[in-house]
C-alpha cells in the first residue's frame, strides 16, 4: 500500500471514530437533558445547554474532515459513499444536539407542581430507546453493517408508539393548571424524543446504500424490516 492511500485510510478510520465521539457526545446530552427535565433540576438544564458549544465545535471539526477527505484525497465510490452519509450523519447529530438544549430549556422552566410519576416513567423509557436507536444508527454507519441498521429503524418505530401511549396518558390526566403545564412539558420532551429516534431512523436507512450502492429511500426509514 502506498504511503498515500495509508494516509487516506488513516483519515478515513479518524472519521469513523469521530463520528462515533460525536454521537457519544450527543446522547449525553440528551441522556442528561431528560434527567435534568425529570428532576426539575435548573443547574443541570443550564449545564446541557453550555455544553452545546463542544457539540457544535465538534461537528464543525468533522465537515471540515470530511470537505478535505473530499478535495485532497480523490476517494473511490465505496468511500465516496461514506462521506456522503458522513456529512448526513453530523448534519443529524447537530440536530439531536439542538433537541437536548430544547428539552434542557423545558427543564429549566419546569417545576414539581402537577409532575405525574407514570408518564415520568414512560418518558425514561422512550428516552433510553431513542438513545439506543441512535446509537444503533452510527455504530452500523461506522462499521457498514446493514443488520444494525434495520435495528435502528426497527427501533425508531417502537419510540413511535411509545409517544402515542405518553399523549394517551396525558389526555387521560386533566387537572389542577399545574398539572396542565407539566403535562404539555411532558408531551413537548416526547415529542423531542422521537425526533431523536427518527434522526436514527433514517441514518440507520441508509447503511445500505453506504454498503451496496442501493439507493436511498426514505420510506424505508419508516418502515420495519422485512427481513430476520
Amino acid at each position: 500500500m502506498s504511503v498515500t492511500r495509508l494516509h487516506f485510510q488513516q483519515e478515513i478510520e479518524a472519521l469513523r471514530s469521530g463520528m462515533v465521539e460525536m454521537a457519544s457526545i450527543v446522547l449525553s446530552q440528551v441522556e442528561r437533558a431528560v434527567s435534568a427535565w425529570d428532576d426539575c433540576d435548573a443547574e443541570a438544564a443550564e449545564q446541557v445547554i453550555a455544553g452545546d458549544e463542544r457539540v457544535d465545535d465538534t461537528c464543525n471539526d468533522l465537515d471540515h474532515r470530511i470537505f478535505s477527505i473530499q478535495i485532497l484525497e480523490a476517494p473511490v465510490a465505496t468511500d465516496q459513499r461514506l462521506l456522503h452519509v458522513g456529512l448526513i450523519a453530523v448534519i443529524a447529530l447537530e440536530r439531536v444536539g439542538d433537541l437536548a438544549v430544547s428539552i434542557a430549556d423545558l427543564a429549566r422552566a419546569q417545576r414539581p407542581e402537577g409532575m405525574q410519576p407514570q408518564i415520568q416513567m414512560m418518558i425514561r423509557r422512550m428516552s433510553a430507546q431513542a438513545v439506543d436507536t441512535l446509537a444503533l444508527a452510527i455504530q452500523a454507519i461506522a462499521r457498514g453493517d446493514v443488520d444494525l441498521g434495520e435495528r435502528a429503524c426497527a427501533q425508531a418505530i417502537g419510540v413511535r408508539e411509545q409517544l402515542g401511549q405518553v399523549l394517551n396518558a396525558v389526555s387521560n390526566h386533566a387537572g389542577e393548571p399545574e398539572t396542565r403545564a407539566w403535562s404539555a412539558a411532558a408531551v413537548l420532551v416526547a415529542r423531542h424524543l422521537e425526533r431523536v429516534a427518527n434522526n436514527g431512523a433514517e441514518l440507520g436507512g441508509r447503511v445500505r446504500f453506504l454498503v451496496t450502492g442501493t439507493p436511498f429511500q426514505r420510506h424505508q426509514a419508516q418502515e420495519a424490516p422485512t427481513s430476520a
